[in-house]
């Protein structure tokens, strides 16, 4: 399995030490809620960072939340100092966070949420990244919408040197 497989599995796993009151709150996140979870990405840098052979996964988890303007965080990397695999996670993430039903808010239909990638394209998102991922949602005849989710029992076990992980 490729280790950008891993990558987006394992992307959020630094969430397990955010307060599930603050992950599931049903409305927005004070300035201070907002601090705290924005560490979601260095605790799961953390928790990884002494498994093996693991540089590309790690990059992923903890750059995730970069912006393409360089407004994001942890480390405020703008353009293509975003490791590519980050820039990849981040264009998968907002579609999933943007088509997802959340506590405070209904997910948006496909469409609606391809249209809000396009506009983040340049500013929040790679806009090669996000020109590639539209057009291969909308012409992969097996593209992974949420209208159709996979079950955890579907998706490849993660390989982790040493052991397996389901």
């Amino acid at each position: 399995m490729p280790t950008s497989w891993n990558a987006g599995l394992l992307h959020d796993i630094g969430k397990i030490g955010i307060p599930d009151a603050i992950l599931h709150k049903p409305g927005r996140l004070t300035d201070d809620e907002f601090a705290v979870f924005k560490q979601h990405v260095a605790l799961g840098d953390a928790i990884v960072r002494d498994l093996p052979d693991l540089d590309l996964i790690r990059a992923g988890i903890r750059h995730h939340h970069e912006r393409w303007d360089g407004q994001g965080y942890l480390d405020g990397l703008a353009g293509e100092e975003i490791p590519l695999v980050a820039r990849i996670l981040a264009v998968s993430d907002a579609f999933s966070a943007m088509t997802t039903t959340r506590p405070y808010r209904k997910g948006l239909p496909v469409e609606e949420a391809l249209t809000r990638l396009g506009d983040a394209g340049g500013s929040q998102l790679d806009p090669r990244l996000v020109e590639i991922f539209v057009k291969g949602i909308r012409s992969e005849a097996d593209a992974p919408l949420p209208a159709e989710p996979t079950s955890v029992a579907a998706l490849p076990a993660l390989q982790v040197p040493g052991r397996q992980v389901a």
